[in-house]
């Protein structure tokens, strides 16, 4: 109960530096506040998945009744929806009889062509890094892999959609490590088992997430396939068809602000590299165990309909995106001893200076909370002024 408690006040105060990002897109402190106390008075039971189940799919559809998405996931009202070309949708209204989530256009969103070095930040704030190249013949940095839905399989590859035990999606996450550790980066792949694949799941899965944590990995994927008509995820990249990535953040955990803007960060980067591959960010109705920590994403790797080799082939060019977007360009990369340019340049170096600054003031924030009797009754105050 202690490491618990004590993992809740460390992504707290994870949300606060997710603060230097967020107010740089428009998002208020009140509407932070707002996302606090709407997560912290969920119970536990309600952040959970829910699936339809079976072969039935849940459609998003425009106002022109143009289709955004389908996806074997329960969609609910005000869940989002960036497309691959980055047009945000919001749904307004469930038709739950036909499964159909009707949605509103929201806006144009613009996402920064920048790279964001996360291995400055992480010195700039005294934090252990690894080589950004490879040493001795030693890999670097360190991506965490598992599987919340172990079950998840490939109809035209496995035979069914789901399998009692190691099914398809554990071949697409060795496919993942292996395309990592071909370019040089460490992995911790968890093939963990959390069956049933039931609302419970996430919860079995959460001692996976806090045992990858306790080894310090630069990030984490939770890796999966969706349930929608194969022509939902299929796509041509270069000469290989190959399924899209679809990246889902949880809309009921208070690291929010900064999953929202590391996925799209992440997006904005596969954009530059692999033009297509990524199908869009669902912002939906759940928790994922994100709250655990910021950079714990799940992906979901084409869907039942999709062979496992187009699987495969997507998360290979994935591989490279994630690559690229923690440790920079290859010729580029610094070493332990801090020789060679800054991953990011100038860009880098000042988004790093606010990050060092809002984790300061939230050394300041966290103190603030225990005074004022609690997060309710120090929202209360924030609010009040």
């Amino acid at each position: 109960m202690i490491v618990y408690k004590a993992l809740q006040i460390l992504v707290l105060t994870a949300s606060v530096i997710a603060l230097g990002s967020s107010w740089g897109s428009g998002f208020s402190l009140d509407q932070w506040a707002d996302q606090i106390e709407f997560a912290t008075d969920l119970d536990v039971d309600e952040v959970w998945a829910d699936w339809l189940g079976g072969k039935q799919y849940f459609t998003m559809v425009t106002e022109n009744d143009e289709v955004i998405m389908e996806t074997g996931r329960r969609i609910y009202d005000g869940d989002q929806y960036l497309t691959s070309i980055n047009r945000l949708y919001e749904v307004v209204r469930i038709d739950t009889e036909n499964h159909i989530a009707h949605a509103e256009f929201v806006e144009e969103v613009t996402l920064s062509s920048e790279r964001i070095s996360l291995l400055e930040i992480r010195r700039q704030l005294g934090l252990a890094i690894a080589d950004a190249q490879e040493q001795n013949g030693e890999a670097v940095g360190s991506i965490a892999i598992y599987h919340t839905h172990n079950a998840e399989s490939y109809i035209p590859t496995d035979g069914t959609d789901s399998i009692n035990g190691v099914g398809g999606i554990h071949a697409v996450g060795q496919a993942f490590s292996s395309a990592l550790e071909s370019l040089g980066v460490a992995t911790d792949y968890s093939e963990e088992l959390h069956l049933p694949h039931d609302r419970g799941a996430y919860r079995r899965s959460r001692n996976t997430v806090i045992s990858l944590l306790s080894r310090e990995p630069d990030a984490i994927f939770d890796v999966h396939r969706d349930a929608a008509p194969r022509n939902a995820y299929a796509a041509q990249i270069g000469d290989e068809w190959v399924t899209q990535v679809q990246f889902v953040v949880g809309r009921q955990n208070q690291n929010l602000g900064i999953n929202r803007q590391y996925a799209q960060s992440l997006k904005s980067i596969a954009d530059q590299v692999y033009p297509g591959l990524i199908k869009g960010i669902f912002f939906g109705r759940g928790n994922y165990n994100q709250d655990l920590t910021p950079l714990n994403l799940l992906i979901e790797v084409g869907a039942h309909t999709n062979s496992r080799d187009a699987a495969k082939a997507g998360i290979g060019l994935f591989a490279e995106v994630v690559d690229f977007y923690f440790y920079g360009p290859r010729d580029q990369r610094e070493t332990a001893d801090g020789a060679g340019a800054p991953p990011g340049g100038i860009f880098a170096a000042s988004r790093t200076l606010i990050w060092i600054f809002a984790f300061l003031v939230s050394g300041g924030m966290v103190f603030y909370v225990i005074n004022a009797g609690g997060w309710a009754a120090a929202l209360a105050r924030i609010k009040r002024k």
